[in-house]
């Protein structure tokens, strides 16, 4: 299999350059979808288009069994400028695939193509999903009827992952990746001049006494073998010239990642607190606007059990890892394993520039390789 994807992978190589040379932002991934839309239908799939705007599935059924595979990849590109001078470099200013969907894609789509020549029993979905990064295209698909048209008893995604690891295969049973979530902290209060406080209410106390107080929680509410972190991103108030004032407003900016629901709701739970206590002894209003923006990865031990002798049987155990270690980063994927059973893996790109870097790139070398992990856990599964 793995010579065969190989032989056939020039054509893919040339889709992901042409995908990444015209990269689109989440939910306006037109001509992408456009592309991913001709390929399918040339290589025999019934095609679905516009779910949830820009989203693809492609269905390819053989045999008369009922057992259904469904396979995901993403899009979308970043507001990241290119700094790589490549010739397929992103002509689209402020916009580049500095996360490698435009391999993502363009592997599953060397999939599709083998897949249409093999002998199964079975249903194969191809899911190509908009607006990953941050966007919500999971939850929008999902919104859209895509396990109620498309259903499916596993769910099987990966994402590269540059890495100076030998191993080329990496997986984990349970949480693989964090859930994530954003905070818009508004701290409102009474304005005035610097010499007589008395007669004003201090956001800015109260916006770093916020910060102080919130930066315990992890440590002294979540238990010590879990992993959380609270990241204030921005804290604005006042400007350059605000020597002597008492300013009315404040605002600060977070991210929250955990990897269990228990443990989001404990940290959303003191934030809370901390506000009450904070607006009482600092005379301010306190407004916290929490947005999910993605659940924990976890991966089903049924689902990461196939994924793993897959991987095993293609790559050789020994490049293979069913201990990676669970990265703090998220993905919306998340939230199609909270509908279906399935497991999210990576696959290594090998030492290069770091996933939302200008210089990063996807390594046409793996393409095939993480092709043939498509394949494998569809043929094994629908065998």
């Amino acid at each position: 299999m793995l010579n065969k994807l190989k032989a056939m992978q020039d054509e893919f190589i040339q889709i992901r350059h042409e995908i990444h040379k015209n990269p689109e932002i989440g939910m306006c991934e037109f001509n992408t979808a456009r592309i991913i839309s001709d390929k399918l239908k040339e290589f025999g799939y019934e095609v679905y288009e516009g779910i949830a705007n820009t989203g693809v599935v492609g269905v390819l059924k053989k045999g008369s069994s009922n057992k259904k595979i469904s396979l995901r990849a993403d899009m979308d590109a970043l507001y990241i400028n290119e700094n790589n001078q490549c010739e397929y470099k992103s002509k689209n200013e402020g916009l580049m695939h500095a996360c490698g969907h435009d391999g993502h894609s363009a592997s599953l789509l060397l999939a599709a193509k083998y897949l249409a020549d093999c002998d199964f029993n079975g249903t194969i979905n191809l899911i190509f999903q908009p607006a990953e990064e941050g966007r919500g295209g999971a939850n929008a698909m999902i919104n859209d009827g895509l396990f109620d048209r498309f259903s499916c008893d596993y769910i099987f995604g990966y994402h590269n992952l540059p890495s100076k690891d030998n191993k080329l295969f990496l997986l984990k049973k349970g949480a693989m990746m964090a859930g994530a979530s954003s905070l818009k902290i508004t701290i409102k209060g009474l304005g005035g001049h610097g010499s007589a406080p008395e007669k004003a209410s201090d956001v800015m106390g109260a916006m770093a006494n916020f910060i102080l107080q919130a930066s315990m929680i992890c440590s002294r509410n979540i238990a010590a073998q879990n992993s959380a972190v609270i990241t204030f991103g921005a804290a604005l108030c006042g400007n350059e010239s605000s020597f002597n004032i008492l300013q009315d407003e404040a605002l600060l900016l977070a991210n929250i990642r955990t990897f269990s629901k228990e443990d989001r709701n404990i940290i959303y739970e003191q934030l809370e607190n901390i506000a009450k206590a904070i607006e009482i002894s600092s005379k301010v209003k306190i407004t916290l606007e929490f947005n999910l923006i993605a659940e924990a990865t976890i991966n089903d031990d049924e689902a990461q059990k196939l994924a793993f002798s897959v991987a095993c049987e293609l790559f050789k155990e020994e490049n293979c890892d069913e201990n990676h270690l669970a990265l703090m980063g998220s993905e919306d994927f998340s939230f199609m394993l909270d509908k279906v059973k399935g497991a999210y893996a990576f696959i290594n790109n090998g030492n290069s520039a770091y996933l939302h870097d200008a210089n990063y790139d996807y390594n046409d070398e793996i393409l095939h390789l993480c092709a043939a992990y498509y394949v494998g856990v569809s043929l094994k599964y629908l065998q």
